[in-house]
């Protein structure tokens, strides 16, 4: 939790950057200047970078280094980091441990700040039975909270495309979670995902 920056990228560039100073954070290689930038602590670089590890288009994949990026980023306040990071960490991809508490509870700190993302994943897993003890009720809060953040459109990326796929995976959730739901269950829910909405929208 206190590793604040990516260990190797400052072994990598902590020496150009002393020599070079202003000059090293403008090169012609913008891969090159975001890992720069993330070495020294930028929080946006950070969070760039791993997505860039992530999707593995211009730079290998590498799913330890993005967990690590996002970590750093996740520690500084950054609650799209805390989703990604819950992510890598809830479906274990390769070369990031297991660990379903701090997945749920990375979720669950984006959730609360109202990240549609997380509080759609945070619905899923008391749905999955993965970790969480089942809640049917929960699930449905949760789902409708994402929904409707997501339908709002306000996350930080202005991703229409995103926030359409979130809606989307929230959605059917819900229509899951109505078929399994009794009447008097489904009222709870409604209730409790109305409170959830007030409570946690985007911030």
């Amino acid at each position: 939790m206190k590793t604040r920056i990516l260990i190797s990228l400052l072994t990598v560039l902590i020496t150009s950057t002393i020599a070079h100073a202003q000059e090293s954070r403008k090169t012609s290689c913008p891969i090159e200047e975001l890992a720069i930038e993330a070495a020294l602590g930028e929080t946006t670089a950070q969070y760039n970078l791993a997505v860039e590890f992530f999707r593995g288009e211009r730079v290998p994949r590498d799913y330890a280094k993005a967990a690590k990026l996002w970590r750093s980023a996740s520690d500084a306040g950054d609650v799209a980091a805390s989703n990604n990071l819950g992510y890598l960490k809830y479906y274990v991809l390769p070369g990031v441990s297991q660990d379903y508490a701090e997945a749920i509870r990375l979720w669950r700190l984006a959730a609360e700040r109202g990240n549609a993302e997380s509080q759609v994943h945070l619905a899923n897993a008391y749905y999955d039975a993965r970790y969480l003890p089942v809640d049917l009720v929960e699930a449905y809060a949760w789902a409708s909270a994402g929904k409707h953040n997501a339908n709002r459109g306000d996350d930080r990326f202005d991703n229409k495309e995103l926030d359409a796929a979130v809606a989307r995976d929230a959605e059917k959730t819900l229509a899951d979670l109505r078929k399994r739901l009794t009447p008097a269950e489904l009222a709870r829910a409604e209730k409790r995902a109305t409170l959830y909405i007030e409570k946690f929208p985007p911030r």
